[in-house]
């Protein structure tokens, strides 16, 4: 008889997991039940035989902040041979009064795509390429799309030896260059298919609209409202006319990464340390994971590439290295471009690399602004709050002005690197 073995500690650590994740609104708890049928349908899917299941705790927690995660572990006999699988179940919420904005609605679906079809296609591609180093893609075992019923259950990673950073705020040098390599490979896996599969392509494109006013309005006044609470932060700075020009221009900044961009890809869209499992070996960073793909969507491969060095290194890492950081980029991007037989140079070149960077840091600063303002434990109302939350006038004073010292720092080595003049406010449009 298949089984699954919940008991009292699990179902108590799984209410301690649902309020890290959703300590900013009411959610519905997700019953046994409702774990059982999904853990039920994988099982059949594979044919396993005399299946059990038992949840797992994860060693480290990163942040999401539009699912719950449960990770789980599934036996049974498959073939005359005992198999044990991983899970990660991967839940979007299931009352309906927390969907009314249709944001997480949105995300799921994106996502579900994400798994069900673009990594299918790379999946494909890596196995008919002898890749010196391939992109690292969570298995899906399962996925369903029904309305308050969204799911996907993935390969669980950490089970793989693959944790979360959370030592610091901030990665280091040998974390953020694996960091990009993966990312590197993301992008080239893109133009792969799209000089493979042409038509295929432009289905994805219609699927993964870039982010404009008309494609995602809410995400688009979530950023104008917190660069209005930026405005307020840096009133009276040198800093204040820049972000009323970036508040101005918000939904302009986005659009011009796609139209004006050397070249477009299927980019991650939301690729920050948290979004980032590292494996080790001798506690060096070897590998990484990427993951949560909400937000995946046609965008420069630039916006990935300066988002992620901006929003997950601090300062002093950037002023040592951030040229470094570009090569590293690109010599993992033009190295498997060139193991799938394609010229980098005419697929998107170097200059067009460099060139786009130049046109694309108001909408990172934008998007940095945004993620930054909610990981320092400022965002109090809203149902996206931080998770950090501040009891004292001293605290929120601290986490306000870390907040500002990481975004100057950021704002002024963009003038460093001459894609700013903080005297005009100019952007390249």
């Amino acid at each position: 008889m298949s089984q699954v073995s919940y008991n009292c500690v699990n179902s108590v650590y799984f209410v301690g997991y649902v309020n890290i994740y959703w300590n900013h609104i009411n959610m519905t708890s997700i019953s046994e039940e409702t774990i059982y049928n999904i853990i039920e349908k994988i099982a059949l899917g594979r044919n396993l035989k005399n299946w059990r299941c038992s949840q797992e705790k994860f060693e480290s927690i990163a942040q999401n902040y539009f699912g719950v995660i449960i990770p789980v572990v599934l036996t049974g006999e498959e073939n005359g041979k005992l198999v044990s699988l991983k899970l990660a179940l991967k839940l979007a919420p299931m009352d309906e009064r927390y969907r009314v904005s249709g944001a997480v609605t949105r995300m799921f679906a994106r996502e579900i795509y994400v798994y069900s079809v673009i990594f299918k296609k790379y999946e494909e591609i890596q196995k008919n390429v002898s890749f010196t180093s391939s992109y690292i893609m969570p298995h899906c075992y399962y996925i369903c799309k029904e309305y308050c019923k969204e799911v996907i259950a993935m390969q669980n990673m950490c089970g793989e030896d693959f944790k979360p950073f959370t030592s610091d705020m901030f990665l280091n040098l040998e974390h953020i260059s694996i960091a990009l390599k993966s990312l590197a490979k993301l992008h080239a896996l893109s133009y792969i298919l799209k000089a493979r599969e042409q038509t295929f392509y432009e289905e994805i494109s219609k699927e993964c609209l870039p982010l404009t006013i008309d494609t995602n309005k809410r995400y688009i006044d979530i950023m104008l409202d917190r660069l209005g609470k930026a405005i307020k932060k840096f009133e009276d700075s040198e800093y204040a006319p820049l972000f009323e020009s970036l508040r101005e221009n918000c939904a302009k900044c986005f659009e011009v990464v796609v139209s004006k961009g050397g070249s477009t890809c299927i980019c991650h869209g939301d690729i920050w340390k948290e979004n980032i499992l590292f494996k080790y070996e001798n506690g060096i960073p070897t590998s990484a994971c990427l993951i949560d793909y909400q937000t995946t969507r046609i965008c420069s491969p630039a916006f990935d590439t300066l988002y992620l060095i901006i929003s997950s290194t601090d300062s002093h890492l950037r002023k040592d290295h951030y040229n470094n950081l570009l090569d590293t980029y690109y010599h993992s991007f033009d190295q498997m471009l060139k193991e799938a037989s394609l010229n980098s140079a005419n697929t998107y070149s170097r200059q067009m690399f460099d060139q786009d960077l130049e046109l694309v840091w108001p909408a990172c600063l934008i998007t940095a602004n945004t993620a930054l303002w909610l990981s320092s434990g400022l965002q109090e109302e809203g149902h996206v709050r931080s998770k950090k939350v501040w009891s004292t006038p001293e605290e929120k004073e601290r986490a306000s002005n870390s907040y500002k010292q990481i975004i100057k720092a950021i704002i002024d080595d963009f003038s460093c690197y001459g894609y700013l003049d903080l005297k005009s406010n100019c952007f390249c449009f």
